[in-house]
């Protein structure tokens, strides 16, 4: 087989190795033409062996795509926070950016945005957005323009339901947040409190639901504290305190950040409450923060990753359209259990 050495290696290439035509090579390595299995296994090997890479913008061009998706973190007005901010965040981008690269495409970043001029000065294929908010300007604009749109968290809405038409990859709030209330009464508690913010995202109004549902059916008595304003340890500690500073104050808090958890454990310190020994705490989304903390604080972890990871994918076959319509997924959570929650008298 001979090898052009000298620079990138082209369809032309392949065509001459493989002793066939370059539009043939063309309709074999995109799944096009009628074109015998065995033919399109052998050009395959030898587009391997020659280290061939399809030229992304030549393809793009032809398709009349920009070979580029959006991604942006929505935010409520008042709730100011960076990427940065949440580990959450962190993990899933890095995720979704490395599945858009392995399709040849480039993810662009835009900051927490609550308006609508995310992506107004460039040219996208398709958007995700991450966590909407309760008519949220940034989804209306994706729409308006006509381009394809993945959510990661539902789009907020009294009429929507899991089975609305639009595309999402998310976790099963509702079902997470009863499996980490579950063992935090495995391990003692008796008066759970929920600590949350504004419900302004299907999460958080998923997570009230289940809390709701769960304390009805256990008969406790529901303990709910909004953190206002920015989402960080500052606001979890004045929401934790409020908690604690009850003539009754629970016995363990679920906070449905692991910032806001962060913050329990500062209100707890500060008011010498022993954790675990006369409080559990548990937060939602697992972080470095999280773990590190003392005691370690337990999480209810939404696999990041795996959300960014789908998005891409569901979006990618949205703008290629040749597959049927995607709806949505779940990805499962589960309970990492730490030092936080460990049982009394252990």
């Amino acid at each position: 087989m001979k090898v052009n050495t000298k620079g990138r290696v082209g369809i032309r290439d392949v065509a001459a190795a493989a002793g066939v035509s370059a539009t043939t090579v063309s309709h074999a390595l995109n799944g096009k033409g009628r074109l015998p299995d065995s033919t399109r296994e052998r050009i395959a090997q030898v587009a391997n062996e020659l280290g061939y890479r399809p030229n992304a913008s030549a393809r793009n061009l032809v398709a009349g795509k920009t070979g580029r998706l959006g991604i942006a973190v929505s935010s409520a007005p008042g709730v100011p926070f960076g990427l940065s901010d949440f580990d959450y965040f962190i993990q899933m981008l890095s995720s979704a950016t490395t599945a858009a690269l392995e399709h040849g495409l480039a993810l662009v970043v835009a900051g927490p945005n609550h308006e609508q001029t995310a992506f107004e000065r460039i040219e996208i294929d398709g958007a995700i957005v991450i966590d909407p908010v309760v008519n949220d300007p940034l989804v209306s604009d994706i729409r308006t323009r006509g381009l394809p749109l993945v959510t990661t968290g539902r789009i907020p809405s009294a009429e929507a339901t899991p089975d609305d038409g639009t595309c999402w990859v998310d976790n099963d709030h509702v079902a997470g947040t009863r499996s980490i209330l579950d063992h935090l009464a495995d391990q003692g508690a008796e008066r759970i409190a929920l600590l949350t913010s504004t419900p302004v995202t299907s999460y958080t109004s998923d997570a009230a639901e289940g809390y709701e549902t769960w304390c009805a059916e256990h008969g406790c008595e529901p303990l709910v504290s909004i953190a206002e304003g920015a989402l960080n340890e500052g606001s979890g500690f004045v929401a934790a305190a409020a908690l604690l500073d009850m003539p009754e104050p629970p016995d363990a808090i679920y906070a449905t950040l692991d910032r806001l958890a962060l913050g329990a454990l500062l209100a707890a310190r500060a008011r010498e409450v022993k954790v675990p020994d006369e409080l559990l705490l548990a937060g939602c989304t697992d972080s470095q923060a999280s773990e590190w903390a003392q005691p370690p604080l337990t999480a209810l972890a939404l696999d990041p990753e795996e959300i960014g990871r789908q998005a891409v994918e569901m979006l990618i076959t949205l703008i290629e359209g040749d597959r049927p319509r995607p709806k949505h997924q779940y990805v499962p959570t589960r309970v990492l259990t730490r030092e936080s929650t460990a049982k009394r008298g252990s």
